[in-house]
């Protein structure tokens, strides 16, 4: 019950008029405050605070830097699922970037868009930029993402789940990351989704017409798809396939001692998924896979290739953990007592 309530707060605000500015709900050390910018409602949070983000755009006319552990919550990333409330969105203004600094380690994010004005970053300088153990959940991620500050060692960490990536991601030749459940849709033959990580882990991920990875030697890809024509994997040595299914003729480029398990090659991306047809993910895409698919009950654990296979499948429409609102109705003007007419309908989330 800890979460429910100041989800209803904050969520509660957006279900009024658009004129209603968005609102931060801080909840943690000290007694709940309510914000709505969100500069501001990070400089008030301390360690380890959550911060409940209503639907609507928050954004930011300069960097906004993460510099302590927080937890950040929005109301999701799905159009459909976030009717009521419209998606949570965190933005800045262009060149401005989203940073997340050592300090930030073990942070989550759940059911955002990350629509910074340039990148997101790890660190603000080289002293700063290694945060280990973050979560992203159910987030959807517009814009280059950059692990790393500084061209030095990296061994910031991060795992990312269920999220959804337009743009690519660069590790700096160092880090680890984690990717499960993952869309990526990069549109470009001139680089890959992944690129330069020292630790790489794909597990049931789904890549739409574009390389998977590059320079990342010893990952490991397994109940994956990648419908690029090309080799999904480019500069990379001694990668591990498990069980995947690829578009392409042959599985690396400029690379050697890869151990292949159980894949197949040569899969016209048009057999694959039950509606998805142009290679570019739309939000309407149904990424199951279709009749006859060799993803069938074809991963490593008897379930299905692909981001709906695992003993944890994507969930559709992306709703985060906090209680998603499925209907609402508010009244245009008080009644006789004074009192507003509000009926919400909230449905209970078991994951």
């Amino acid at each position: 019950m800890k979460h429910i309530l100041p989800a209803l707060f904050a969520f509660g605000f957006s279900l009024q008029t658009q004129a209603q500015l968005q609102r931060i709900v801080l909840q943690g050390t000290g007694a709940p405050q309510v914000f709505t910018d969100i500069n501001a409602a990070i400089a008030a949070a301390q360690a380890g605070d959550k911060l409940y983000l209503s639907g609507g755009l928050f954004t930011s006319a300069t960097d906004i830097i993460i510099d302590k552990e927080l937890h950040l919550i929005g109301a999701g990333i799905h159009p459909d699922s976030t009717s009521v409330t419209t998606t949570t969105t965190i933005s800045t203004s262009s060149g401005m970037d989203l940073r997340i600094t050592t300090a930030a380690s073990n942070s989550t994010f759940t059911g955002l868009v990350l629509d910074p004005g340039q990148y997101t970053y790890y660190g603000t300088s080289n002293a700063d930029d290694d945060p280990t153990g973050l979560l992203f959940q159910r987030c959807r991620f517009t814009e280059r993402m950059y692990s790393y500050t500084e061209s030095t060692t990296n061994t910031a960490s991060a795992t990312f789940d269920e999220c959804i990536f337009n743009h690519h991601i660069y590790g700096g030749d160092g880090g680890a990351a984690t990717f499960t459940r993952c869309i990526l849709d990069y549109q470009t033959q001139t680089s890959s989704a992944i690129n330069s990580f020292a630790n790489l882990i794909m597990d049931h991920c789904v890549f739409l017409n574009v390389q998977a990875f590059r320079n990342s030697s010893g990952a490991t890809i397994s109940n994956s798809i990648c419908t690029a024509t090309s080799y999904p994997v480019y500069q990379s040595n001694g990668v591990t396939f498990t069980n995947c299914l690829f578009s392409g003729t042959t599985y690396t480029g400029n690379s050697s001692g890869e151990v292949i398990t159980n894949c197949t090659l040569n899969v016209p991306p048009a057999s694959i998924f039950i509606d998805q047809t142009d290679l570019d993910y739309q939000f309407t895409d149904d990424m199951h896979l279709t009749v006859g698919s060799g993803g069938i009950g074809g991963a490593d654990d008897g379930t299905d290739i692909g981001i709906y296979g695992s003993s944890s499948p994507y969930k559709p429409g992306a709703v985060p953990l906090n209680p998603h609102f499925s209907a609402a109705s508010i009244a245009p003007a008080t009644d006789a007592n004074g009192d507003l007419p509000v009926n919400i309908r909230v449905a209970a989330q078991p994951n």
